[in-house]
């Protein structure tokens, strides 16, 4: 009711209100008789008609969600270089662009900047002390959402560049949960920028001593930054592609290398950060997955894999939470009530679910995970799943998947 502030009938204004018939009048047949139809009066003037929609207009527009892209990539990969592009392209778009380049300073407050089209406006966020991927946390995501409470309608969409180190799952995760608890923004997606001369290097140099651009990059055994970025994508962007080609590098190969990965994000190459913003923006990756578009079987490397899996639909909603209880929880959460062989971590997760006559969606991050409502596809007769994750055992999957499907 906020919307009808300052709403009050004022005669002046107004004009005088229309007399009541009761019924109780002598002469009611005389009356009734003289009655006609005018379409309605409103007892109000347009003015404060339009005044009340715009109030509530504004009102909407302040309880709009506003997505956020987590634009992440190796050291060198130019994932400023697209980011700045990608705020120029939407221009239709005021985009809050949000660096967590803190390194080893202790800065309180950062700055970000607020892109529409061609203006740049340098604003204070105050993200408190430490990187948003490690120690801030919820802290972290709680002042960019009192940034867009006390900004309405200035903002539309969040551009969030982490460090070239930086693990993107966590932050993946916390707006993820932080987006069911009546939140102002939601996570749309994460895109991978990488390097094509360097990334399979990247990938490949897996040593506690390796390197690149002077910061070790090694996170644990067989796993660097680059692979935990890749297998966290939505999206990925081989850049500098024209760098390559001029050192005559097989950019088949570099894209098969990606692939045993992460083979299901599409991959488009790209020179200095150019592309159509539509690829990266609005995915609304965390709400829906087309499995039927991904490929079947399993790719790996030694140390991160991509599997595929298919089977038959769920009978009832009895065989779903038989489904949830023996194989979705102990394959997230490894020692939940089964004592099961392999050592595997689960990166991301994503799944159409056929349960009846319903249809559900799967997704996920590290250990946590959620089944929303889904629309079920033309042609969709069996459920379908992927993991992409470390060290993941797919005999191990469909031999528990076998137990009671």
């Amino acid at each position: 009711m906020s919307a009808l502030k300052n709403f009050k009938y004022q005669e002046d204004e107004d004009g005088p209100i229309p007399s009541l018939v009761t019924g109780k009048e002598e002469n009611i047949n005389e009356v009734l008789g003289e009655l006609s139809f005018d379409g309605g009066r409103c007892i109000v003037s347009e003015k404060k008609i339009d005044m009340a929609n715009k109030q509530f207009e504004e009102k909407v527009e302040t309880f709009k969600k506003v997505p956020v892209t987590i634009i992440t990539g190796y050291l060198g990969s130019g994932k400023s270089t697209a980011l700045e592009k990608l705020a120029l392209k939407g221009s239709d778009r005021r985009m809050a662009i949000i660096l967590n380049e803190f390194g080893d300073s202790n800065d309180i407050e950062k700055s970000m900047t607020i892109r529409n089209g061609e203006n740049r406006y340098e604003e204070w966020l105050d993200l408190g002390n430490g990187c948003l991927c490690c120690s801030l946390k919820d802290v972290g995501i709680k002042a960019i959402e009192n940034m867009i409470a006390h900004s309405p309608g200035k903002i539309d969409y969040i551009l969030l560049e982490t460090s070239g180190l930086a693990d993107p799952g966590p932050i993946a995760k916390m707006f993820w949960l932080d987006e069911g608890l009546n939140s102002n923004i939601y996570i749309d997606g994460v895109v991978t920028v990488l390097d094509a001369v360097n990334i399979s290097q990247c990938l490949d140099d897996i040593s506690p001593e390796a390197h690149w651009h002077g910061e070790n990059v090694f996170i644990e055994e067989k796993v660097t930054a680059a692979h935990l970025q890749l297998v966290m994508a939505d999206v990925i962007l081989l850049n500098k592609v024209d760098l390559a080609e001029e050192q005559g590098l097989d950019l088949e190969k570099v894209e098969s290398r990606i692939r045993l990965v992460n083979s299901i994000a599409p991959i488009y190459r790209t020179a200095y950060g150019e592309l159509p913003i539509e690829k990266v923006l609005d995915l609304h990756a965390f709400e829906s997955f087309k499995l039927e578009q991904q490929p079947s079987g399993n790719f790996h490397d030694p140390r991160m894999r991509t599997v595929s899996m298919s089977f038959p639909a769920l009978r009832d909603q009895a065989h779903f939470e038989r489904f949830l209880e023996n194989f979705l929880r102990p394959v997230h959460w490894k020692n939940y009530g089964q004592d099961l062989e392999g050592d595997w971590e689960i990166h991301r997760s994503k799944g159409l679910l056929l349960v009846g006559d319903e249809c559900k969606v799967l997704q996920g991050v590290r250990d946590t995970f959620d089944i929303v409502p889904g629309r079920r596809q033309p042609g969709s007769d069996c459920c379908k799943l992927v993991f992409i994750g470390k060290d993941i055992d797919e005999d191990i999957f469909v031999d528990i998947l076998k137990q009671f499907t």
